[in-house]
């Protein structure tokens, strides 16, 4: 079994005013912590798994591109990037179209951590599920994982839904967190100034 996790970090940060991806929060750029949990939730998956789990980032701007190449990381350039989520998800699937699953998870969740992620895949590989997402207490969200059966629906997303009308299905898997805060999107920057203050404690 091949799984492809995608860190999508495209977005222009239209209410925050910038590119917030970028933007620093308790030093260093807000994309880095997604990136970071991304790979520490592939490194332990593996061992207890031995499943193959490779990261890598979907983007549109230059210096997180960079920084990633420096890693070591594969980037998937996204000239579409002003559509919305769903070029993220048809880059990343047209990429990578052997994959058995396709991870989708937003950059602009910082508190997100690697520990969440391995226990996400893990359970979500072990319910037989197609389609499996998280809960953050209000309402199913990302990040989302999906199945090579999904294949067709993703390649046809289209807009800034991303896969959202996927995860709706009666028939969806739901990860619930120990912390819903882990969950807590970054859109404005009170948002940002808030998840500043979790992540310097």
């Amino acid at each position: 079994m091949k799984i492809q996790l995608i860190l999508m970090a495209s977005g222009f940060g239209r209410r925050f005013g910038g590119n917030k991806l970028s933007a620093v929060a308790a030093g260093r750029p807000l994309y880095s912590y997604g990136l970071t949990s991304l790979c520490q939730g592939a490194q332990a998956f593996l061992p207890l798994s031995g499943i193959d789990c490779s990261v890598s980032v979907v983007t549109a701007h230059d210096d997180i591109a960079e920084a990633c190449r420096r890693k070591h990381i594969d980037v998937l350039w996204n000239p579409q990037a002003l559509e919305g989520m769903a070029a993220s998800i048809r880059i990343g699937v047209g990429t990578y179209p052997d994959r058995d699953v396709w991870g989708f998870f937003p950059a602009d969740q910082p508190l997100l951590t690697g520990q969440t992620i391995s226990l996400f895949l893990r359970q979500f590989i072990a319910s037989g599920a197609a389609v499996g997402c998280m809960h953050n207490g209000e309402r199913r969200c990302s990040p989302a994982l999906f199945r090579a059966s999904c294949k067709d629906e993703l390649l046809a997303l289209s807009g800034d839904v991303g896969g959202r009308r996927l995860i709706q299905s009666d028939h969806t898997w739901i990860y619930y967190p120990a912390d819903e805060a882990e969950l807590f999107d970054v859109d404005t920057r009170d948002d940002m100034a808030a998840v500043t203050a979790r992540l310097s404690i």
